[in-house]
This record gives structure tokens, sequence and C-alpha cells, in this order.
């Protein structure tokens, strides 16, 4: 049986996870890395940027679970065979880097002793970037960034040059 929209529950998680992506990935890079270690606000910041990471973590595993016994449309075609690999391939990439995202933030406060920070314990490190886990998070969240300008780029190509009517099927309604 061949569906034409992604089940409600697909849409609110795609949704979901893609505004708490795109929250964690401003806060990162625009207010908690340029932020001193030792401003008092970095711990609070932290332990939001923690436990938001802990929470897309979760519904992009329970994503992956659910796209195996959700209905989904078939895949969108563009006429272009790299195209439409390229498309099949990014929500796939996009939720694997998002699990390393979350994996190097766990490694990284558990090598800089976060959770003792915030236990009040231990200060923070001076620096986050004396960690090696600290870079690949880095690098890994200009790769998201860059992997979802060209999940954006699709969607609107459909949108707009192939007029496929894409974005009904990853939106709420009949």
């Amino acid at each position: 049986m061949s569906v034409y929209r992604y089940h409600p529950v697909t849409v609110a998680l795609h949704w979901i996870v893609a505004v708490l992506v795109l929250l964690m990935l401003g806060v990162g890079t625009f207010v908690l890395e340029p932020m001193d270690n030792a401003d008092p606000d970095k711990l609070s910041m932290l332990a939001t940027h923690r436990l938001i990471g802990l929470v897309i973590l979760g519904l992009t595993v329970l994503r992956i679970v659910l796209r195996r016994f959700l209905p989904a449309p078939d895949h969108a075609k563009t006429g272009s065979a790299f195209l439409d690999r390229l498309g099949q391939a990014m929500p796939k990439l996009l939720n694997i880097f998002v699990i390393l995202m979350a994996v190097s933030g766990m490694v990284l406060g558990r090598m800089s002793g976060l959770s003792d920070a915030l236990a009040g314990t231990a200060p923070l490190p001076e620096s986050f970037f004396e960690f090696s886990p600290r870079v690949i998070h880095g690098i890994l969240a200009k790769l998201i960034m860059a992997m979802i300008a060209l999940h954006v780029l699709g969607a609107l190509y459909h949108q707009i040059m192939l007029r496929d009517g894409l974005f009904r099927r990853m939106w709420f309604g009949r």
C-alpha cells in the first residue's frame, strides 16, 4: 500500500528534532563557544545544552526505530539519479551525524568533568578545546549545518522548481 504523507508521529518528531537541532547549533556556536568557562552563566547553559542534547539523541533513536514500523511515502524522484541517491542518503546521514554529535558531547562531558562541575564539586576546565572530543563536536556541528542547508535546498528544489508538493508529505493533514 502506497501512502502520500508521512505518519503524523513521524512528522511531529521530524519538526521537533529539527527545531531542537537548530536551537542547539545556534546556542553552541554563538553563545557557548565564545563564552568564557569562568563565566558563572556558563554552567547553567551547559546543563541545558546537555539536557537538550540527550533529548535530541533519544528522539532521533526513536525516529529511526519508528521509521521501520510507520507507513511512509515512496522516495520523491527528481529525474536525476544523483539527486535521488543524495535525497535518500541525506536523512540517514543526518541521523548518523546527530547521534555522533550527541556521543561526542557525552564523551566530552565525561572527559572534562562536566558532571562534577555541575554538581559544584569541581570547576570547569579552562578550555574544552584541550579535549579531542570538543574538536570533533565542533567539526560535526559544521558538517550538520552544511547537511541541513543541503536538506533545505533539496526541499525547496522540490517545492519551487519541481512543484511536486513535497512539503505536504512532511506536514500534518490529509
